[in-house]
Formats: C-alpha cells, sequence, structure tokens
C-alpha cells in the first residue's frame, strides 16, 4: 500500500509548532542535520482532556512486553481511559527519554543555570505558544514525551543527561489510533548536554494511506 504525503513542514531549532493528525494517519518527526532533540505532547484532538501519559504508557509497556523506558511501541493516554492514542510503526533510533514526562522550562532554567527569568526559550514556552491557537494553555500541558533523548538511568535513583546521538536520517513514525493534537518543540537546550550545546530544525510529515 502506498501512503500518500499529505503535509510536511519544519519545526525552526529553538521553536515549536502545533498540528493534526487525524485517525488512520500516520507521521514522522525527523532529523533535518541531526543531534536535535524534542518535546512532544499529544491530546485527542476531540477530547482535549484526554492526553498522552508518560508514566502509565512506559508502565503498560514494560508490563506488556511492547517496550522499555527507551522505547515503546504504544502510546496510551492517562487514566482512566488509558486508550492506545498512537502506534509506533518505524523507530530509527529507538533511544528516547519515555519514563519522566518533563521538559525544559523558564524555572529548571533559573535553577540549572542561574538564568534570570525569561532569558532563554524553554519547550514549555513553544509547546504553550504552539497550543494557544487551540484554546490550550500552558496549564494543560501535563506529560510530554522526550524524543530522541539520551539519558542513562542510575540504579541510585539519579539520571544523566548525555548528548543525543540521533543521526540526519533516523526518524520515529507514528500512527493515530484516533484524531491526535500533537505539539513538537524543537528543543532549545544550549546550556545542556541534551543537543550536543546547540539547537537545530526538526522535521514533521504526514501521511495517509
Amino acid at each position: 500500500m502506498t501512503a500518500r504525503l499529505v503535509e510536511e513542514f519544519v519545526i525552526p531549532a529553538r521553536h515549536g509548532r502545533a498540528f493534526e493528525v487525524k485517525k488512520g494517519q500516520t507521521f514522522h518527526i525527523h532529523q533535518i542535520v541531526g543531534g536535535q532533540v524534542g518535546d512532544c505532547v499529544f491530546f485527542n484532538a476531540d477530547d482535549y482532556k484526554e492526553m498522552f501519559h508518560c508514566g502509565q504508557s512506559w508502565a503498560i509497556n514494560v508490563i506488556a512486553g511492547t517496550g522499555t523506558s527507551k522505547s515503546f511501541r504504544y502510546f496510551y493516554s492517562k487514566p482512566p481511559r488509558e486508550n492506545v492514542m498512537m502506534t509506533v510503526l518505524q523507530d530509527t533510533y529507538p533511544n528516547h527519554w519515555g519514563n519522566m514526562g518533563g521538559r525544559c522550562s523558564q524555572r529548571l532554567y533559573e535553577i540549572r543555570d542561574s538564568l534570570a527569568a525569561g532569558s532563554h526559550r524553554s519547550c514549555q514556552e513553544n509547546l504553550r505558544e504552539a497550543l494557544e491557537p487551540f484554546g490550550l494553555t500552558g496549564d494543560d500541558i501535563i506529560d510530554v514525551f522526550n524524543v530522541f533523548m539520551n539519558v542513562d538511568l542510575h540504579t541510585d535513583g539519579t539520571f544523566t543527561i548525555r548528548p543525543t546521538e540521533v543521526g540526519e536520517d533516523d526518524f520515529i513514525e507514528m500512527r493515530a489510533e484516533m484524531n491526535i493534537l500533537a505539539a513538537v518543540s524543537a528543543c532549545p537546550a544550549d546550556t545542556s548536554p541534551t543537543n550536543g550545546g546547540k539547537s537545530a530544525p526538526l522535521g514533521i510529515r504526514i501521511y495517509e494511506a
């Protein structure tokens, strides 16, 4: 079966964009130059109360044998619904940060880097700006999926962020199992190892069978 490309665009470095994916369509999040992490949030486009839940997705995939904290097959919505929102069809770089749900924020930059409030863009800000035209606010952003993010989780409960090793040809492809409102931030982190000290764009392609 041949898939038809219905939309393609680039999310500029350090910024975000929201877009809709219809049930049955597939979409790619892909690299442009390599080395770039993205922070993603997903809602049921027909009912924003239903949204992706990172912890529950990690737990159910591990219990069912369909994934780990680094890569899982099914994206579940938060309890009490726990529906499959998306199914991963291809993943050329199965090394994501799929068990935490956090993202860089103004407060994080203040605490970690002693930066003045508002002096550095963040994924929280990017996602908020992207979702505002859909009537959502920053308070509506619960969990994110840290796509392409390379993190070591240690047995003592701590973690270490390492530069992502994702290459320019890598992508993740997902099929929407319901109408999805997605927002993706091309993470602006350049004061941590996340993106190797720089920021780059990310690409999106939406396909229809």
